[in-house]
C-alpha cells in the first residue's frame, strides 16, 4: 500500500509555502454561496490563461510570499531570471535566512560581487553559508547574471539535500538531449527528473537555455509540494487539488473533496463547504454558475433579472450586505464600489447569504 504525505518536517531549512484557509459553513437551508476557480493568475494581469501550466503554481507563491512580480501586478512570466532573484525566492520558500540568524549554520561572509544592502544581499550570504550557492573560484557569483534551467536545478537539488527530503537519482534517457546536461549537473537534474519536479518539454530538458520566471515557479511548487510514497520522493500532479476565490479571499492548494475526474471545475461554482483540517483546506463543490444576468445596482438595492422566472423583462431585487464585496473577474481583482451592469460591467451574479448579497462578481461587457 502507497503512503503518501506531504514533506514538511525539516533538519535545517523549514518550508514557509501553506495553505491559506479558515473555516466557512453555510449559514442556511437557501444559502446560495458561489467560489470562482480562475483560470489564470488572480494577482499577475500578465499571467493569463495562456499560462495554464504554471498560472495556479503562480499564485500559490505569491499567495505565500515567495514570488512578489515587478511592481504594477506584473509578474513577467517570459522573462528569464537571474541568479540573484532565484536565491531570494529559495530563502523565502524554505527560509535560509533563519538557519543563519539562528546559528544553525556558520555564516561564511559574502561574495565579493555581492554588495552589502540590496535584497539579495542577506539571501544569498545564507545560500553561501549553507553550501547552496558556492560561487567561482575567484569568491563571484554574478548576481545580476541570468540563470541556466540546469544552474536552476543545482541550486534547487543542493536546497532539498538540506532537508529531511532524500531524492534518488534517475535516467534522463528519456529526453533527447539528456547528454547535453554539464557533468556537474548531471546528478541535481536526474534527481529533479526522478522526482518528478522537472518535466521537460517535446521531449527535452534544454539544460543550458535561461529559465524563465514562470518555469521557476513551476519547479519550485513542485518541490515544496512533494510526497513521500513506497517507491520513493515524487511530485504527484492532482485534479483535485486547486485554487479558488471567494470573494476576495484566495485559497491556494485546496483539496475538492467530492472530486469527479469527469466533471468540468472552473469559473463560479457553488460550494456547500469549506473547511480546514490539518493544515489543508477542504471544499465542497456542486454546479457551476454562468456569471450571465444583468442588472443595477442603487441604494442597497440589486435588482437582476430572473432568469428562472420564464418571462422576458422578469426581475428580482436583492438586499446588499453593507461589507458586500464586488470583484471583477477578469482579471480578478477587488473593485472600489458596487457598479450598474449595463455601464462598465455588463454582466454579474450574486453571492447571497441569509438573504443579503454579500459578493458580485463581475465580468466586463
Amino acid at each position: 500500500m502507497t503512503r503518501t504525505r506531504k514533506l514538511v518536517a525539516l533538519v535545517l531549512l523549514v518550508v514557509v509555502v501553506s495553505v491559506s484557509g479558515v473555516t466557512i459553513a453555510l449559514a442556511t437551508d437557501n444559502t446560495q454561496t458561489y467560489a470562482y476557480l480562475p483560470d489564470h493568475s488572480v494577482y499577475f494581469y500578465d499571467v493569463t490563461k495562456g499560462y495554464a501550466w504554471a498560472h495556479r503554481e503562480v499564485d500559490a507563491l505569491a499567495l505565500n510570499g515567495v514570488i512578489k512580480g515587478g511592481g504594477d501586478h506584473l509578474f513577467y512570466p517570459d522573462n528569464p531570471i537571474t541568479r540573484a532573484d532565484f536565491i531570494v525566492m529559495l530563502d523565502r520558500a524554505y527560509n535560509m535566512s533563519a538557519a543563519l540568524d539562528t546559528g544553525m549554520v556558520a555564516d561564511k561572509g559574502n561574495f565579493s560581487d555581492v554588495p552589502a544592502g540590496t535584497y539579495y544581499t542577506k539571501s544569498i550570504r545564507a545560500a553561501k553559508a549553507l553550501g547552496v550557492a558556492n560561487g567561482s573560484e575567484d569568491n563571484k557569483f554574478q548576481p545580476m547574471s541570468n540563470m541556466t534551467r540546469q544552474d536552476a536545478m543545482v541550486f534547487l537539488k543542493r536546497t532539498i539535500d538540506r532537508t529531511q527530503i532524500k531524492l534518488q537519482s534517475g535516467s534522463m534517457s528519456g529526453f533527447s538531449d539528456g547528454g547535453q546536461v554539464s557533468a556537474y549537473a548531471k546528478e541535481a537534474v536526474s534527481s529533479l527528473v526522478s522526482a518528478r519536479v522537472i518535466g521537460g518539454s517535446n521531449g527535452k530538458l534544454t539544460p543550458k537555455s535561461l529559465v524563465t520566471r514562470a518555469e521557476m515557479a513551476v519547479m519550485l511548487y513542485r518541490a515544496t509540494h512533494l510526497t513521500e510514497q513506497d517507491s520513493g520522493t515524487f511530485y504527484e500532479k492532482r485534479g483535485d487539488v486547486i485554487n479558488l476565490c471567494v470573494g476576495a479571499q484566495v485559497y491556494a492548494d485546496v483539496v475538492i473533496e467530492n472530486y469527479d475526474p469527469s466533471k468540468y471545475y472552473g469559473e463560479l461554482m457553488r460550494y456547500t463547504k469549506l473547511r480546514q483540517a490539518g493544515g489543508t483546506t477542504y471544499v465542497t463543490l456542486e454546479e457551476n454558475q454562468p456569471i450571465d444576468r444583468t442588472g443595477t445596482y442603487s441604494s442597497g438595492l440589486l435588482r437582476l433579472n430572473d432568469p428562472d422566472a420564464g418571462i422576458d423583462g422578469a426581475m428580482v431585487d436583492y438586499l446588499v450586505a453593507s461589507n458586500c464585496v464586488a470583484i471583477d473577474v477578469a482579471p480578478y481583482h477587488q473593485m472600489d464600489s458596487l457598479a450598474s451592469t449595463g455601464v462598465r460591467y455588463r454582466y454579474c451574479y450574486p453571492s447571497v447569504v441569509d438573504g443579503e448579497v454579500t459578493a458580485i462578481y463581475y465580468i466586463p461587457a
